[in-house]
């Protein structure tokens, strides 16, 4: 195929089939992978291999999170340049993020927490922690990882679910993407400035900005490579030559983060539009968030119902069983709704005549 001839991303996009359905479900997968290592094998298990193999830079988990961010950076640009309406876009992304964690939040407190607390269960649920555990990681501002008595004597102790902390950042974006479009900077040329000194904030490794130059470069990558849709062409070689870089940034122990956001961002788009029977993966829902918000908890009480220490592979197997359970159910249940009303809401039925 000659190199005119191979979509762009914007005609990719006006297709109807693509695998995003797949690679969000995949990198959801991959975090369990991932926190199985500490969760299962504990510290006697050592870091997992991608961490070695990058001489630290990322985890599965963290490639993972960047899978997520990119595909949402290309997702939320668009849906905000799509309606261009303030209210229907925060009511889209309110009903996507907090009806499915406010329901995995009282779960976990009231549920698996009053089941796995080692303390009397009137002390469990008077305590004020536990309370502070629903507000404080369900308002995104500052999370609370444990609950009173629950999980203290597991190899990874206390922390009922570390998944949470990447959700604050995960909305921080979508209002920068609201802000920029409401103030008219949501431009290429712009993103893709912005985009560079993002990748220079994170080679300084200033700490006081925590994780935001990394997660930017990520998220970022999605949304630079939407905007310049009509101009990104969906090539093998491309893509090929990315996978060179990915690895190559790995073996040199530097500058994977922004390989990855850049790269590593156009790979996951190229992977998302090559034609495939994956694309049909998503016809029963979309269960990758409630696989995310679900997942730590549950493999906390695999290892504390097993009682100690196990192979990486032996937790991530069983988690992942009861995970696409309660997945499933937070997708039919739950998220699905939620869509739904917010639908209606942007497209209410016109009155009776």
């Amino acid at each position: 195929m000659a190199p005119q001839s191979r979509p762009t991303l914007s005609e990719c996009l006006e297709g109807r089939g693509n695998n995003l359905d797949f690679l969000r479900f995949a990198a959801a997968t991959g975090v369990i992978v991932s926190h199985s290592f500490p969760l299962g094998e504990g510290p006697k298990g050592g870091p997992e291999p991608l961490t070695v193999f990058t001489h630290g830079q990322v985890s599965l988990g963290l490639v993972c999170v960047a899978v997520f961010l990119v595909i949402s950076g290309l997702l939320i640009t668009r849906s905000w340049e799509r309606s261009r309406d303030v209210r229907s876009f925060l009511l889209a992304r309110t009903l996507r993020i907090f009806p499915g964690l406010a329901v995995s939040l009282l779960l976990t407190t009231f549920v698996l927490g009053a089941a796995f607390t080692t303390h009397p269960l009137g002390e469990y649920f008077t305590a004020p922690d536990t309370y502070r555990f629903l507000l404080r990681n369900f308002t995104l501002v500052n999370p609370q990882w444990n609950l009173p008595g629950v999980f203290e004597g597991n190899e990874y102790p206390s922390a009922v679910n570390g998944s949470l902390w990447t959700l604050k950042y995960e909305v921080g974006f979508y209002l920068l993407v609201l802000g920029l479009g409401v103030t008219g900077l949501l431009r290429k040329e712009l993103a893709l400035a912005g985009w560079c000194v993002t990748a220079v904030l994170s080679f300084l490794h200033i700490g006081r900005l925590g994780f935001w130059p990394v997660l930017g470069l990520y998220f970022g990558g999605g949304l630079v490579l939407y905007l310049w849709r009509e101009r990104v062409r969906m090539s093998p070689w491309l893509a090929a030559t990315c996978v060179v870089v990915l690895i190559a940034a790995s073996m040199a122990g530097k500058g994977l983060p922004v390989a990855i956001g850049s790269c590593g961002a156009y790979l996951v788009l190229y992977l998302a539009f090559l034609p495939s029977r994956l694309a049909r993966f998503g016809r029963h829902g979309d269960f990758s968030y409630g696989l995310y918000i679900y997942a730590f908890p549950v493999q906390q009480a695999v290892t504390a119902l097993l009682g100690g220490p196990m192979p990486w592979w032996w937790n991530a197997t069983l988690s992942l069983v009861v995970t696409l359970i309660l997945g499933m159910m937070s997708w039919r249940l739950v998220e699905a709704p939620a869509r739904a009303f917010g639908s209606k809401q942007h497209h209410p039925e016109p009155a009776p005549s």
